[in-house]
């Protein structure tokens, strides 16, 4: 008997469907693809049981007569290339022709099109066996496809289905980051027949932002924009005054697809170097437009990686965007390496907030000594009655003894004392506003936070929903009264959404968002590593630090302080 074999079409199909549809939200990205790519104005969205019971797209596009829909459900069918070299020239967005009958392979699809002048339509039914029923069907504008019960014949990948709630909020981010990349297109989507969101063909970017974000936090965002012959590139970037404290909202599109890159992420970082604090993220829309021929699409199965020809040119170009947006009244030459002025030290050599770049140095005057009176701060045994704390560079402080030296974060210490505060309840005090607070969040967000909104009250913030992507702020706790609250409530949600997409389906507890939702409020309450706290407040923190159950780790499991005994100085300094 051979040992090779060729597969049937139908697992060759199951096994492209694993490469390209991982779960209703990958499936909604082609169908709107396609929709986009057949010139539709109008694509309509409508799914049920976050997308695993029900997903239909339907466009105005310009439709397909009875040939080509049949043959649309063969694999590597595609009108959007013909030849070798267009791969190498792609404008389209779904291409690979694997899409549909991959789809086709792990549901059960209706198929109704009709192209353009024609008296008649098709509609084409899958069923449960594979078979196609193709029969003529009213000349309708556009196309309209149903899948129903996703993944029905592969139980081992629907078994891997995360809940209704978090499949949907996949499903919401394919529909912005579409409606953002094609803001003269009308986008409709609704979940259990109620409409989520609703963005009619906008006349600019700026209005787009409006509908998808919201007035508030449109307003938040620096306008940007620079070209050259080779890249163009627009879009929105946080100031500094309004950066997060997650990587939320961080969105690159390349020739309208949303994709990841390090390079341009590392470009914005770079820029933002000077203004922004520790453990702050930028937010950002950034859309690039550049040749097709100098970016491969074709790098990830799921088309959510591009790769450069020139990652240099772009990095230099992409940074010197972002500061400018963030510096009016400044131009930076890209033409040139040696940009004066910009700071610019090339790719991978800057120092500042990109991750992994930071390195902390003790500068001649960062050493300030703090006088205050002797105190008894540690229970750990390393030191006693240490008279004074120095402040190291921006973040960390020094206590020396007879026994050694430690280091601590005073942001992560203060971290953990206020964490486990928060999950104790002991510093709770909610405070009714005399005003209450009215927040606007985006689509996805704003359903987080309504849906855990019993956890929040727990926590001293009374939230409910006021309609519209809005909420209302009732009562905060005293010790909040200087966040900024939509900041808080966005990392909240981007906290909550990672729980959702990170747990095993079934173990997502209300202990677990508990304990995230407090970690974040924490972060916003702890005091910055910038913030020179006085000798008798860093002695109180620290008696406070001994009193926690992990005293030596923050929430996000970084090291709160760290020991250097007096036997291991000796061996760095070759004393023993």
């Amino acid at each position: 008997m051979a040992k090779i074999a060729i597969l049937p079409d139908l697992l060759i199909n199951k096994i492209a469907a694993g490469e390209v549809i991982e779960r209703p939200a990958s499936v909604v990205r082609e169908l709107v693809d396609n929709a986009i790519d057949a010139g539709a104005t109008q694509i309509e969205i409508e799914v049920l049981h976050g997308g695993k019971k029900l997903i239909k797209v339907s466009d105005n596009g310009t439709g397909m007569d009875r040939d080509d829909a049949v043959l649309c459900f063969q694999r590597h069918a595609t009108s959007k290339i013909r030849s070798e070299d267009e791969l190498f020239d792609i404008s389209t967005l779904g291409f690979r022709g694997e899409a549909i009958p991959a789809i086709a392979s792990v549901s059960k699809v209706t198929l109704t099109s009709s192209s353009a002048g024609s008296d008649v339509g098709v509609k084409i039914d899958i069923n449960a066996h594979q078979e196609k029923e193709i029969m003529d069907a009213p000349a309708l504008k556009g196309t309209t496809i149903e899948i129903r019960d996703i993944f029905y014949n592969t139980p081992a990948r629907r078994k891997f289905l995360k809940t209704n709630p978090t499949e949907l909020s996949h499903i919401i981010d394919v529909i912005v980051n579409k409606a953002f990349a094609y803001p003269d297109r009308g986008f409709l989507l609704r979940h259990n027949t109620s409409e989520l969101l609703n963005a009619p063909a906008a006349s600019d970017l700026k209005e787009r932002f409006r509908q998808l974000y919201g007035e508030e936090m449109a307003d938040e965002f620096l306008a940007l924009g620079k070209d050259s012959k080779a890249i163009k590139i627009t879009g929105f970037i946080s100031s500094a005054e309004y950066t997060r404290g997650t990587r939320s909202h961080q969105v690159i599109f390349v020739n309208r697809r949303p994709v990841k890159n390090p390079t341009i992420n590392h470009a914005i970082y770079d820029a933002y170097r000077e203004v922004l604090p520790k453990e702050r993220h930028p937010a950002y829309f950034l859309f690039l437009e550049i040749d097709p021929t100098l970016v491969d699409v074709n790098v990830h199965p799921a088309k959510r990686e591009v790769k450069f020809e020139r990652p240099d040119d772009i990095h230099r170009f992409v940074r010197a965007a972002v500061y400018e947006a963030l510096n009016p009244g400044t131009e930076v030459d890209v033409t040139t390496h040696n940009l004066k002025g910009f700071g610019y030290q090339g790719r991978g050599t800057s120092k500042g907030p990109y991750p992994g770049q930071d390195v902390p140095v003790v500068s001649d005057s960062a050493l300030t000594e703090f006088n205050g009176p002797q105190t008894d701060i540690f229970s750990s045994g390393l030191t006693h009655h240490m008279p004074v704390f120095f402040h190291v560079g921006e973040s960390f402080v020094a206590a020396a003894s007879e026994k050694g030296i430690m280091i601590i974060d005073q942001h992560a210490a203060h971290e953990r004392i206020m964490y486990e505060k928060f999950l104790r309840k002991t510093m709770i005090e909610p405070e009714a506003l005399f005003l209450p607070l009215r927040v606007e969040l985006p689509i996805k967000e704003h359903g987080l936070i309504t849906k855990h909104k019993d956890i929040l009250n727990g926590l001293g913030l009374d939230i409910e929903d006021f309609g519209g992507n809005n909420v209302i702020v009732r009562s905060i706790p005293k010790q909040l009264k200087k966040a900024d609250m939509k900041g808080l409530l966005l990392d909240i949600a981007s906290g909550i959404q990672e729980e959702e997409t990170s747990g095993i389906k079934g173990t997502i507890t209300e202990d677990i968002l508990l304990k995230n939702i407090a970690a974040r409020i924490a972060c916003h309450k702890s005091v910055r590593g910038s913030e020179h706290l006085t000798n008798e407040e860093l002695s109180r923190m620290m008696q406070d630090l001994d009193q926690a159950e992990e005293p030596d780790k923050c929430p996000h499991g970084r090291p709160t302080r760290i020991y250097v005994s007096l036997d291991e100085l000796n061996k760095m300094f070759k004393r023993k």
